[in-house]
């Protein structure tokens, strides 16, 4: 076979490549559908009877506030990571995480407080949230999967992690928004430890999604 011959077979098993929109782009689009699942959730299982006062309890802004910046950031570094060449900077990876700590040490803390006066309240009435967060968490957490996979993820289980935790807070904020259970107990067992957990079970299932795809 001459360079010619090689050169036309070459050519003629190219398929054209379709040009991936910038990772913040992909993440806007992502966070649009997240908030459509969160939306869909607050309207299946309803909004908590008492969010017109809410809004006003400090800890529940932080937490709606901690939730939504780690839903993004972590999206936004995962389609970055899924870009060779693109943001690789640890502390661009570790902001979300970050952000995941302030959560759950501000949770920790108000815990602590009400124990100390007697008012942590009652870890029952559980399987509600924890149902929530999965229901509203498990379809951005498989797009975030599939879109990463369209890239190149040359750290797969750093991408993992970030793509399921952003979906993880988005269950998280449905959580938030419908139950009207405010005791601090309550809130750390079944507000935020199910994002932790999920994060940590959904990055070794998602990482080896993604590796298995990029074999393919």
């Amino acid at each position: 076979m001459n360079t010619d011959q090689l050169i036309d077979r070459l050519v003629a098993d190219v398929t054209p490549v379709r040009r991936l929109l910038k990772p913040t782009e992909r993440a806007a689009l992502w966070t649009a559908m997240a908030l459509v699942a969160v939306a869909f959730g607050v309207a299946w299982f309803g909004i908590r009877h008492d969010i017109a006062t809410a809004w006003l309890e400090p800890g529940v802004l932080a937490r709606i506030a901690l939730l939504a910046s780690t839903m993004w950031l972590s999206i936004v570094a995962a389609f970055r990571l899924s870009v060779p060449g693109g943001e690789t900077r640890a502390f661009a990876r570790w902001w979300p995480i970050a952000l995941l700590g302030v959560l759950t040490a501000i949770s920790a803390a108000e815990l602590v407080a009400a124990w100390a006066v007697g008012a942590a309240g009652s870890p029952l009435r559980s399987w509600t949230c924890v149902r929530k967060v999965a229901f509203v968490g498990t379809v951005p957490a498989i797009v975030s999967i599939v879109l990463i996979s369209r890239g190149f993820a040359v750290e797969p289980r750093w991408t993992a992690i970030l793509g399921v935790l952003a979906a993880g807070a988005a269950g998280a904020l449905t959580s938030e928004l419908a139950c009207p259970i405010h005791a601090p107990l309550h809130v750390f067992l079944w507000h935020i430890t199910p994002v932790i957990v999920s994060t940590a079970v959904g990055a070794l299932v998602g990482t080896l999604i993604v590796e298995r795809m990029l074999r393919l």
